[in-house]
C-alpha cells in the first residue's frame, strides 16, 4: 500500500476501539494491510500504548469478528500452528483441519510449522498427531510432516511413468505394502511429477488418480490423498471448493471460511473467487452479502474484494 504509515494505523486501531468504537475504521485498516505491514502494525502500537493490540481486539470485539481480525494479525506460520493446534485440543480431533493444511503447505512452510509450534506450544507438533490420530491416516501425515516432498519442476518421464506402473501393480494384487506404496509416492513427487503420474495412469489405465483412491480407501486416508491431488495441482479450485463446503447448507462453518480467506489473502483470493463462480455459478461476494451481516461481513466482503 502507498504511502503506509504503521504508528498512523496504529494510532486509528486504538481510536477505533476506544468506545465509542469506529469498526468501520478498523475494518479498513485490517483488510487493506499485508501481513508484513499489519506486523509492523502490531510493533508500533505495542511501542506507543505499552500493551497488544492483540489483547485490544481480544477485549473489544466479539463472535467470529474477534477471530478474524485476530486471526488477520498472526503471521502465516503462527495462524497454521495455532489452527492445527484448535484441531487436536480437547475432546475429538478435527481432521479436516489436519489434512488442509499439511496436505496445502509448502517444504518451507512445513518446517517453519515444526519449529514454530514448539515455540508456541511447548510440544511438537509431530508428538500431538501421533496422540491424536491412528493408523495409515497418521502415517500418511507424519509423512507430510516431515517435508521431504521433491521441488523438481522438470520431471524425469520414465520415473512417472514407473510410479504409475507401481500404483497400478500395487492394486491390482491388493499388496501388503498398497499403503506404504500410496504415502511413498504422493508425499515425495512434486506437482509437476505427480501431474504427470497422474497423467500416465490416465493413459494407460484408462482412470484418474481420484477414480483409483476412491476405489481403494476410505475415510481421512483417502480424503488426504484426494486433497493433496487437488491441493497440489489446481490450489485456486481446492480452496474455491473449501469455500463452498463452508457456505453451503444452513450453518455455515466459520472456521473453515476465516482459515481460507486469511491464508490466501496475499496468495489467490481474485482466481479462487473465479473458480467459485465458474463452478457454482455464483458470486462468492454476493453469497457472502447475502448470507452475513453486522461488522463480520462487511470484514468478509472487503477482503473478498467486488
Amino acid at each position: 500500500m502507498e504511502n503506509f504509515n504503521p504508528l498512523e494505523d496504529a494510532i486509528a486501531l486504538n481510536e477505533a476501539l476506544t468506545p465509542p468504537n469506529n469498526m468501520n475504521s478498523l475494518i479498513k485498516i485490517i483488510a487493506h494491510r499485508s501481513n508484513n505491514q499489519r506486523q509492523e502494525i502490531l510493533k508500533e502500537y505495542f511501542k506507543k500504548y505499552k500493551k497488544s493490540l492483540n489483547d485490544d481486539l481480544k477485549s473489544e470485539l466479539n463472535g467470529n469478528f474477534k477471530e478474524i481480525c485476530i486471526s488477520l494479525f498472526y503471521t502465516p506460520v503462527d495462524f497454521d500452528c495455532y489452527q492445527l493446534h484448535e484441531a487436536m485440543k480437547g475432546l475429538g480431533t478435527d481432521e479436516d483441519t489436519l489434512i488442509e493444511i499439511l496436505s496445502t503447505r509448502s517444504n518451507e512452510r512445513i518446517k517453519e510449522i515444526n519449529i514454530r509450534y514448539i515455540e508456541l506450544f511447548n510440544t511438537k507438533l509431530k508428538k500431538d498427531i501421533e496422540k491424536d490420530t491412528s493408523g495409515n491416516f497418521r502415517k500418511l501425515l507424519l509423512k507430510l510432516l516431515e517435508g521431504n516432498r521433491s521441488n523438481n519442476n522438470t520431471p524425469i518421464v520414465e520415473d512417472c511413468k514407473d510410479s504409475a506402473k507401481r500404483l497400478y501393480n500395487v492394486a491390482l494384487f491388493k499388496k501388503e505394502c498398497i499403503y506404504d506404496t500410496f504415502i511413498y509416492i504422493f508425499t515425495k513427487h512434486s506437482r509437476e511429477e505427480l501431474s504427470l503420474i497422474s497423467k500416465f495412469y490416465y493413459e494407460y489405465y484408462f482412470k484418474t488418480l481420484f477414480e483409483l483412491i476412491d476405489s481403494l480407501f476410505s475415510g481421512d486416508f483417502k480424503k488426504t490423498l484426494k486433497t493433496m491431488i487437488y491441493a497440489l495441482l489446481n490450489p485456486s479450485e481446492y480452496f474455491a471448493n473449501r469455500l463452498h463446503e463452508a457456505l453451503k447448507g444452513l450453518r455455515t462453518k466459520d472456521n473453515i471460511l476465516i482459515r481460507v480467506l486469511v491464508s490466501r489473502d496475499e496468495i489467490d483470493i481474485e482466481r479462487i473467487k473465479k473458480y467459485y463462480k465458474q463452478i457454482y455459478k455464483k458470486d462468492l461476494y454476493n453469497v457472502v452479502m447475502e448470507g452475513f451481516n453486522g461488522n463480520y461481513k462487511n470484514l468478509l466482503l472487503e477482503l473478498i474484494g467486488n
